[in-house]
């Protein structure tokens, strides 16, 4: 087994193992999803690194936990920029609001300000004032709470989800039976990366269209060699496959801007005598590329591919394209 899941696992015990009722080894195993063996054997590294695990046996069960008044949340000592930092993140995360991660993050911070002196945190709250933070476009997740949270411990726990995905075209929304490999914060927007068994496909749902979710007692593996950072690489905004190379020619006047963001992990970009600028990129979909370009108008020309630049040709010309009134009937 690889390293890194073996440390994961083994934090994720200590987590199981600091509640207050403890955890006997058959909950332990259904929930690190590995054999009993292998959490004797995380029991006894946790207990060589110093950690003070215990067994006591009620009613003839054994429970397993860490030793009463040990806390594995050490103290930290932020800095009042550290506070503030962490106080702004929160209007950061604002497009997740309703969600059990906002409220985390809300319920932190409010512990944060807690501890603070009243003179210290009235000072935080009025830099409210001075540094604001405006997010377009955001979805609405206050309905999608329960949602979340089920497929946060499936994510976690490797439980296979039936969902009822609804799409423009299924209203009523679609079952459908996906493994869940991990959740993506993209574009202000929440999505589902899992293999989807309807379509024995990895594919990726947007969180605000799955109307429910519930864990089924089935668990799955995630496949050897699976990289979600590989398999999204070539994503411009949301959608991968198989990476081409787009170049795309900016005027003048856009140029300065253009340059001072990374657009994506493979741009390329090179100046031009005039001040103009060619940006190149290896991207996965050209109907992502196609939406953004045609905000740029004509300070925006494609050099490669052409069927990109055919296509914007043609968007463009849809909409110049007027009806003629109708003649009026005397």
């Amino acid at each position: 087994m690889a390293r890194g899941n073996q440390l994961a696992r083994q934090w994720n015990l200590v987590r199981l193992l600091s509640g207050r009722v403890g955890r006997t080894l058959a909950q332990l195993k259904a929930e690190l999803g590995v054999g009993k063996r292998t959490v004797r054997r995380d029991i006894a590294a946790l207990e060589s690194a110093g950690f003070p695990v215990i067994s006591e046996t009620h009613n003839g069960t054994v429970r397993w936990h860490f030793m009463e008044g040990f806390h594995v949340e050490a103290p930290v000592s932020l800095t009042l920029a550290e506070q503030m930092a962490l106080y702004f993140s929160k209007r950061l995360l604002r497009p997740l609001e309703g969600t059990p991660i906002y409220s985390s993050v809300d319920s932190a911070l409010q512990k944060i300000g807690a501890a603070l002196p009243a003179q210290s945190f009235q000072f935080l709250r009025g830099l409210d004032q001075t540094v604001s933070v405006r997010t377009a476009g955001f979805k609405d997740y206050s309905h999608s709470r329960d949602v979340l949270d089920v497929l946060t411990r499936c994510v976690r726990h490797k439980f296979t989800t039936r969902v009822n995905h609804r799409t423009v075209q299924f209203e009523k929304g679609i079952e459908r039976e996906i493994d869940p490999y991990r959740l993506w914060y993209v574009n202000n927007g929440i999505y589902l990366i899992g293999h989807d068994h309807r379509s024995a496909q990895i594919r990726a749902f947007a969180v605000e269209r799955i109307a429910s979710a519930r864990a089924t007692n089935r668990r799955f593996e995630v496949p050897v060699g699976f990289d979600f950072d590989k398999l999204t690489e070539t994503a411009f905004n949301l959608i991968w496959g198989q990476p081409q190379e787009v170049k795309i020619r900016f005027s003048r006047e856009q140029a300065p801007y253009v340059q001072e963001r990374t657009w994506h992990p493979s741009q390329r970009i090179d100046k031009r005598a005039n001040g103009s600028l060619d940006l190149t990129m290896r991207v996965g979909n050209l109907w992502e590329i196609k939406r953004w370009l045609i905000g740029y108008g004509a300070d925006a020309h494609v050099l490669h591919p052409k069927e990109l630049a055919k296509d914007i040709e043609a968007e463009c010309a849809r909409l110049l394209k007027t009806r003629k009134p109708k003649k009026s009937r005397k």
